[in-house]
């Protein structure tokens, strides 16, 4: 519902043209034909992957830990496949993205399921509708991914319960979470 207001208000009121706000902008319709992947490209990529590859693992078993705990779920098999997959379709590689899962928690999204809804949902969005998310003002999918992590942020107790453990620990968790937000995400993986 804040998707459809955000963009009538934005496209009524002209937000982009009159005040400059951020918006998507133009969205491509359709998906890419299936190829195979470019392997010449391999040894200038190799760096940039093994960085994605464990960046993405790490997220992926943290994701897949916090809501195995709550549901019960065995997904990293599914990570696995999809990513495999997805590599013939011109895809990022996909991975557990936290915010996304804690909209569909938050939502009420309570089995494994609702991935599968929502990708339906985003491919007709991708193949129809698509057109119609060019006024969607930036701001919107920010506050939407905000409000539903605020859980999160307000999680600021995390480092007096680490303190208590270990100052080395509480340390280490700080500054390693400090060196990811200011520097390149391949530095602070090193």
């Amino acid at each position: 519902m804040k998707v459809i207001l955000g963009t009538l208000i934005s496209y009524l009121l002209k937000l982009h043209d009159q005040h400059g706000v951020s918006i998507v902008g133009h969205v491509k319709r359709g998906l890419p034909p299936p190829t195979v992947p470019a392997f010449t490209n391999i040894s200038s990529l190799l760096v940039s992957a093994i960085t994605i590859t464990i960046v993405s693992l790490c997220l992926n078993i943290s994701v897949a830990k916090m809501f195995a705990r709550k549901y019960g779920y065995k997904e990293l098999l599914a990570y696995g496949l999809g990513n495999i997959s997805s590599s013939f379709f011109q895809c990022y590689p996909s991975s557990g993205s936290l915010s996304r899962s804690m909209v569909q928690g938050e939502s009420g999204g309570k089995t494994s399921l609702i991935g599968g809804f929502s990708s339906v949902i985003l491919a007709a969005v991708i193949l129809v509708l698509s057109p119609l998310l060019e006024s969607l003002p930036m701001p919107c999918l920010a506050g939407i991914i905000i409000v539903n992590l605020k859980g999160l942020l307000l999680k600021v107790t995390d480092f007096t319960y680490y303190y208590r453990i270990s100052m080395m620990e509480a340390v280490s968790r700080m500054s390693n979470s400090e060196t990811s937000y200011h520097s390149n995400i391949s530095f602070s993986v090193q």
